[in-house]
């Protein structure tokens, strides 16, 4: 049956695509092997309570990894007038005791899903539920990193006391029910009922990809330039080249530290022009000023990449980062275990790259916790932290996701000792594992756009020049090298 509606993709194909399956495949399962409910459902219906799921479901996916998931707040385009036919599998029951089936599966053995699976995946992706209002100390005029570290302390947790009575701190979000949960066991379906075999994630054959990055927030990271030398010889010692995310207000102090880093094959990243939390809010004329600051970086070291400060993000910044650079990492997946950062209730819900809706500009989600975070939380254990992150990236590799581990080279929190050798020991474990591609962000943004590329051709032409057999080398062809090489 024809499920095109207005030009918008098929039902389900923007799934398939991620996995890089083909026309044919997607033909063969979205209708005969995966029946899909028809429905457009243009509205979001915010629920509060569990997901469950029945027994038949632990032959699709990884139980141990989903479960039962705790809906603090979570969103499913559903349309609560119609009736799931067949033999429930997976249905939301609210704290109000009503129970509603959203996946089902009838007699002749056809999944039916009873909400709109794109749209929600696209809806919680783009963070649609998250209020882009601008925290009281932005609305003041406070620059937090000229506070006191007292104060600051004292702010943050209270913050982080705040949350923990409210419930929302240190639990699942509802990411990953909503996007990775969802594409895993729509490919376990497909992988169940056929032979085809989706695009690979990684070059090399590789499972995972292994990213690392430093923001640079204050000039005290240049002034003291032991701060950034004791993680730069990490990285190197590992084997790893990482992305430094610098503050263009802090350009020239840094300029000799930076060309070294850029001379020695690390990346440069623009992490805005003042670390005042206020670019996200800024009026447009602003906005636009400032984010041309990124200019002097561009010409310099060639970025590509953006982190904004605080992760405080809004639709409006990244419309105009998009007009300057190519990938952004302001946003985390779901944070499992440790506090929520700035703001509450955030996550995409997946731990692979995607591009914003409306834009060409490809997140590439920060997936690992954070220094900042232990040290809010009071944790100051390095096996503690280590295997917190390690659990993390254990559930990033079963997914084939990106383990994007970032820090802070501050006076404040990680130059504290047993941060130091807890991320040495998350680098050496990182880089010690062979199923990893070790990349920067930008390789990751080169590599997924090439991607993307191969998965269009697979689709428009049947056959693509898939990076099934490529090898990292080939994201550092020019484009038209890259083409006359797979001709």
């Amino acid at each position: 049956m024809d499920m095109r509606q207005d030009n918008k993709p098929s039902i389900l194909e923007p799934v398939f695509r991620f996995w890089g399956y083909s026309r044919k495949t997607y033909r063969d399962m979205v209708g005969p092997g995966c029946a899909i409910q028809s429905e457009r459902l243009l509205f979001a219906v915010p629920h509060y309570g569990a997901l469950r799921f029945a027994r038949d479901v632990s032959e699709l996916i990884n139980t141990d990894a989903y479960g039962l998931v705790q809906f603090r707040q979570s969103w499913l385009l559903i349309d609560e007038t119609l009736k799931p036919e067949g033999k429930p599998l997976a249905w939301i029951e609210t704290k109000k005791g009503h129970r509603y089936p959203i996946i089902t599966r009838t007699s002749d053995n056809q999944f039916h899903f009873w909400f709109d699976v794109d749209r929600t995946i696209q809806f919680v992706q783009n963070e649609e539920h998250l209020r882009h209002a601008a925290p009281l100390y932005v609305k003041l005029g406070v620059n937090p990193h000229r506070l006191p570290r007292h104060m600051r302390d004292l702010a943050f947790h209270g913050m982080h006391r705040l949350r923990q009575l409210r419930g929302s701190s240190g639990s699942i979000g509802q990411g990953f029910a909503a996007v990775d949960m969802w594409r895993g066991l729509i490919h376990r379906i497909v992988e169940s009922q056929s032979n085809a075999i989706p695009t690979p994630f990684w070059p090399d054959g590789k499972k995972y990809a292994c990213a690392a990055s430093h923001d640079l927030d204050t000039v005290q990271c240049f002034i003291k330039p032991k701060l950034l030398e004791q993680f730069r010889s990490i990285d190197e010692d590992c084997g790893m080249r990482t992305a430094w995310m610098v503050v263009t207000g802090n350009l020239e102090p840094g300029r000799t530290a930076l060309d070294d880093l850029y001379a020695h094959g690390h990346e440069i990243g623009f992490h805005g022009t003042v670390h005042d939390h206020r670019l996200a809010f800024a009026p447009p004329a602003e906005m636009v000023r400032r984010v041309a600051e990124v200019r002097s970086l561009v010409s310099s070291y060639g970025t590509t990449g953006f982190r904004s400060p605080a992760y405080l993000r809004t639709p409006s910044l990244y419309r105009a980062i998009d007009v300057a650079l190519s990938y952004d990492m302001s946003m985390h997946d779901a944070i499992e275990g440790v506090c929520r950062p700035s703001p509450a209730n955030e996550g995409c819900g997946t731990c692979h790259p995607f591009f914003l809706h409306g834009t060409n500009l490809l997140e590439i989600p920060t997936t690992v916790p954070e220094d900042w975070q232990y040290d809010l939380m009071g944790i100051n254990d390095c096996d503690k932290i280590l295997s917190s992150q390690l659990e993390n990236i254990s559930c990033i590799k079963m997914r084939g996701g990106i383990a994007n581990a970032l820090t802070h080279t501050e006076p404040e929190p990680t130059t504290k000792p047993f941060m130091i050798q807890a991320y040495r020991q998350l680098m050496t474990v990182m880089a010690r594992d062979e199923q990893a591609w070790l990349a920067t962000p930008g390789e990751i943004n080169r590599w997924w756009r090439l991607r993307v590329e191969s998965i269009n051709q697979l689709w428009t032409q049947g056959v693509a020049y898939a990076p099934v057999s490529a090898s990292r080398h080939d994201l550092l062809l020019p484009k038209k090298q890259r083409q006359a090489a797979i001709h």
